[in-house]
């Protein structure tokens, strides 16, 4: 799955973003030593104290525009942030949250899966929430798989 942060500007560093992520107490740590212009494929992190991550790119705007010409984009907004992910539900809460860098960055989120923008605040409130499902999700797959593993 893959979101983008549509933004007017960007942050420098990946301190700058642990601290949008902390105001809102995401359990999430970077580290702190990644040079953020050179990230580029897999972005390693701490979830709730254990590795985890998911890929993340800086894509220019035209590249969004290019890919999903179905969207139309406000023209102030001149970075593009990709967040990637796959079955892993820790990563798709870590990127959800680190999805924080909206609202640092006065942008919005692109879910192009689902073909929308959303605000900042609904990344965030989107991200709550899905944490907060977290327990239930990974009890559902794992009731699921012990299941199918009984039918082999």
């Amino acid at each position: 799955m893959e979101i983008y942060v549509l933004s007017p500007r960007r942050l420098q560093s990946i301190h700058e973003w642990q601290q949008a992520v902390d105001k809102y107490d995401f359990p999430i740590r970077f580290d702190l030593r990644i040079d953020f212009d050179k990230v580029s494929g897999f972005l390693p992190l701490q979830f709730r104290g254990k590795l985890s991550g998911f890929e993340c790119d800086h894509w220019g705007i035209k590249d969004i525009e290019e890919t999903y010409d179905q969207v139309t984009i406000d023209p102030h907004f001149k970075h593009a942030l990709a967040f990637r992910w796959g079955g892993d539900f820790s990563e798709l809460v870590s990127a959800l949250q680190a999805a924080a860098y909206a609202v640092a960055t006065d942008g919005v989120v692109f879910d192009c899966q689902e073909g929308e923008i959303n605000s900042a605040t609904r990344a965030v409130e989107v991200a709550r929430e899905t944490e907060a499902a977290l327990p239930q999700i990974e009890a559902t797959m794992e009731r699921a798989l012990d299941e199918f593993k009984s039918k082999k």
